[in-house]
């Protein structure tokens, strides 16, 4: 099917590649700042329901769920993800298959010459 076809455009993939390799930091500094924005916009109403709550306890919790959040991502998503891109890298028309076919042949080759 071409509609569905994927095009090899190398410039785009390392611009896209950078940029998803830097975000997780800038996704991190970012989270920080969100934090601590939505304290100072729900601390008043923590200190009339909650008041034991304070700044350090509450990035306490979202460290906690972070965590979660990470162990959830590493025991079931990142499998997920390898195994597509394992397929993607490798399943379709690949170079790199071709090369090592190519030289699984040479391989061979030069075996049965040496018998």
């Amino acid at each position: 099917m071409r509609v569905v076809k994927q095009k090899h455009i190398s410039g785009i993939g390392a611009i896209v590649d950078s940029l998803f390799s830097c975000l997780p930091f800038l996704s991190f500094i970012n989270f920080i700042f969100i934090s601590l924005v939505v304290y100072a916009d729900i601390h008043p109403y923590l200190k009339v329901y909650m008041p034991w709550v304070q700044l350090w306890s509450f990035m306490l919790v979202l460290s906690f769920i972070t965590l979660l959040m990470m162990i959830a991502v590493y025991k079931f998503v990142l499998p997920s993800l390898w195994a597509f891109r394992g397929k993607q890298m490798f399943g379709y028309e690949s170079r790199v298959i071709e090369e090592i076919q190519k030289l699984q042949k040479q391989v061979k080759e030069l075996k049965d010459e040496k018998k």
